[in-house]
């Protein structure tokens, strides 16, 4: 529970604010590793690919869907994927979005 209060606190004080559904969130955006996206996609599919992708972790307060749109820094992206954790069980739950630019 500790992990999620320290995760929780710094991501309100240091998260980045995005727009999604005319809502103003705040997430983590990096640069996915190339493991996790061998994990979720074929060599093919990954050839195809736009980048840069950025990987965004928030709270559960929203749930994207696939192909909908948000905005970071200006720009325009689409929702890839959006992958789910719970840390520790069952709570709290924390949602990793995969997006790329449109």
């Amino acid at each position: 529970m500790i992990l999620h209060h320290c995760l929780r606190g710094w991501l309100q004080r240091y998260g980045e604010p995005f727009v999604i559904r005319a809502e103003v969130k705040r997430g983590l955006f990096v640069q996915p590793p190339i493991g996790l996206l061998r994990w979720l996609y074929t060599s093919t599919e990954l050839e195809m690919l736009p980048r840069p992708l950025w990987l965004a972790l928030f709270l559960p307060d929203i749930y994207p869907l696939p192909d909908e749109t948000l905005e970071w820094r200006g720009n325009t992206y689409r929702v890839l994927r959006v992958l789910e954790f719970r840390y520790p069980d069952p709570d709290p739950l924390y949602r990793l979005m995969l997006i790329a630019p449109v």
